[in-house]
C-alpha cells in the first residue's frame, strides 16, 4: 500500500439509489493482519462499543465527515 492511500467514491448508478461509501478507520494492536481484522470486527460489533466518526463519500467523490456520537435522537445514536 503506497503512502498516499486514497479511497476511491462509489459508482454511479442509474435509476437506482444513490451509492455512499461509507469510511470506518480503527487502529488496532494485533499479531497479524486476520488477528486485526476480527479485533476490529469484534470492536464494531460490541454492544459496548462507541459510535464511531465516519467519513461518507458520494458518487462525485464529495466527503462529509459524521460523528455518531454526536448525533443523538431521544435516547438513541442515529
Amino acid at each position: 500500500m503506497s503512502k498516499n492511500y486514497q479511497i476511491q467514491p462509489p459508482p454511479k448508478e442509474k435509476g437506482k439509489k444513490p451509492l455512499f461509501r461509507v469510511v470506518y478507520v480503527i487502529d488496532v494492536g494485533a499479531g497479524n493482519v486476520v488477528k486485526a481484522a476480527r479485533i476490529a470486527y469484534d470492536m464494531m460489533s460490541s454492544s459496548d462499543s462507541i459510535p464511531p466518526v465516519l467519513e461518507v463519500i458520494d458518487n462525485k467523490g464529495n466527503r462529509v465527515k459524521i460523528d455518531l456520537s454526536r448525533r443523538k435522537k431521544k435516547g438513541k445514536t442515529l
